[in-house]
């Protein structure tokens, strides 16, 4: 299944799963399915979805879905392995495309709100799943084997957090599929 279709039936789930939540029941969820949806590059490391406004229209005057040019999923989160951490990205671009600008504390009480628990949790994994696919080294510590992904060399100049030994520069090997 393409990506296109892949993030039209999430999305079609996600906004099905939305009318099950009685707390946004008052909110236009219906047309959330309206938004246009797309992928962001596939190197991004930091950003795994974005909800992308309307020229002209500022994050804090949002009144709604239709002042929402776009979602945008990192397509790593498109596949099978990430499917659930892609649903609740989409919910939670949703929520901003409700109206919810920022990520106060009654945008974080409606995001629990999502019925996975272990999807909501997947970001820091989801993280570390980018960085160490994009990193051309690893710092590796000699006693406790823990790797850091970098960019860039550290010529055993950095420590490890856990036991202070001096990192390791490792060049970085094909770590898995790039997109």
């Amino acid at each position: 299944m393409d990506s296109e279709k892949m993030l039209e039936r999430m999305a079609g789930f996600v906004v099905h799963t939305m009318h099950q939540i009685p707390q946004l029941g008052l909110l236009p969820v219906d047309e959330l399915q309206g938004i246009p949806l797309g992928r962001l590059r596939r190197d991004a490391t930091r950003l795994h979805a974005v909800c992308r406004y309307q020229k002209g229209v500022r994050k804090s005057e949002i009144s709604g879905p239709s002042d929402v040019r776009c979602v945008d999923v990192h397509p790593a989160a498109l596949t099978e392995d990430w499917q659930r951490y892609a649903t609740f990205l989409l919910y939670h671009e949703f929520l901003h495309a409700l109206g919810f600008a920022g990520h106060d504390k009654t945008f974080r009480n409606l995001e629990a709100l999502w019925p996975d628990e272990e999807a909501r949790n997947m970001g820091k994994s989801f993280s570390n799943y980018l960085r160490k696919r994009s990193s051309k080294w690893l710092w590796t510590c000699p006693q406790c084997s823990k790797e850091h992904p970098r960019t860039r060399r550290g010529m055993g100049r950095f420590r490890c957090r856990e036991c202070r030994a001096v990192l390791i520069d490792v060049k970085a090997e094909a770590n898995g599929p790039k997109g």
